[in-house]
């Protein structure tokens, strides 16, 4: 049993301009798998059936970054909002465009699930979760396990856990080539007025304990890290950034095998980037309404 949490399943973006976010991401130097239209059960029991969203996944080693929007507006209307949960776009949507999805990954969610519950943090039941994905083979169904929080736990994005039922069908090397040299997330970046009582709730859902690096608060999972910070704060992590909606997802960090490949990237798309601290920040501005920080290989805070 693994009852911590070691790193992200996965970070997300949610569009109202899909396509021009996924050309943005790829000036960024990222590349994307083809578009893929997840299923979610309409009422508990249910199959799982395409809802009308669709998403792109920018894939990684053991995680990925996905772009959601939605495709069909008619099928999205007739998806019961009472069924939607952590699946609602309309509601992120209306408070900014950028990252709003943070979902977890662990290879044993019922040995999780049982831990939040015996140190009596609420969650929801263990749900499927599949969507179509691209192989050399043709078009193959990802499987999934998935679990949340209740209605306003989480204020700051759509929080999950996840589970890969298929993770060779997701997880596809021939995928994991971008231009920009990333290999994997490192950090998701947060802004909150309360930040300690945030980081006591994310120790709660990852089983880690947080620690203070200057002005930020940080819970390290071992593969990937949360960083929180104050809207005063949050610029010893993303210079400049002034947040217009708090609490929020600020962004994230990708480990890239060469800063200067990087660097490359983006002088040669013509995107503006701030050298901080070693690293290299885009900010949301550039980026769709998430700021996309570079930090090299083997980097920690």
């Amino acid at each position: 049993m693994h009852p911590n949490l070691d790193g992200f399943h996965h970070l997300g973006l949610i569009s109202s301009a899909f396509s021009a976010t996924i050309e943005r991401y790829e000036c960024l130097g990222f590349a994307f798998t083809p578009l893929s239209l997840p299923e979610f059960a309409m009422h508990p029991g249910e199959t799982p059936q395409p809802v009308g969203v669709g998403n792109r996944t920018a894939i990684f080693r053991g995680h990925y970054l996905e772009v959601l929007g939605i495709f069909d507006r008619a099928r999205w209307a007739a998806f019961p909002l009472e069924s939607r949960g952590p699946y609602d776009l309309d509601q992120p949507l209306s408070r900014y465009e950028g990252m709003h999805v943070m979902h977890f990954g662990t290879d044993d969610l019922d040995a999780v699930r049982e831990r939040l519950l015996r140190q009596g943090t609420p969650c929801s039941e263990i749900k499927p979760y599949q969507r179509e994905v691209d192989t050399p083979n043709g078009f193959c169904k990802m499987r999934a396990r998935v679990m949340h929080f209740p209605s306003g736990a989480d204020p700051e994005g759509l929080l999950q856990i996840a589970q890969h039922l298929t993770p060779e069908l997701v997880l596809q090397p021939r995928f994991m080539h971008h231009g920009n040299g990333a290999i994997a997330i490192t950090e998701a970046i947060v802004c909150a007025t309360d930040p300690v009582a945030i980081v006591a709730k994310y120790e709660r859902y990852t089983g880690h304990a947080s620690r203070i690096a200057g002005k930020l608060h940080i819970v390290d999972m071992g593969h990937s890290r949360i960083v929180v910070a104050t809207p005063d704060d949050i610029p010893e992590a993303v210079p400049g950034y002034v947040p217009s909606v708090v609490p929020s997802l600020v962004g994230f960090t990708v480990a890239t095998s060469s800063l200067d490949t990087a660097a490359d990237v983006l002088e040669r798309a013509r995107i503006p980037y701030a050298e901080h601290r070693g690293r290299l920040v885009v900010s949301g501005k550039e980026a769709s309404g998430s700021a996309v920080v570079f930090e090299p290989e083997g980097a920690n805070r």
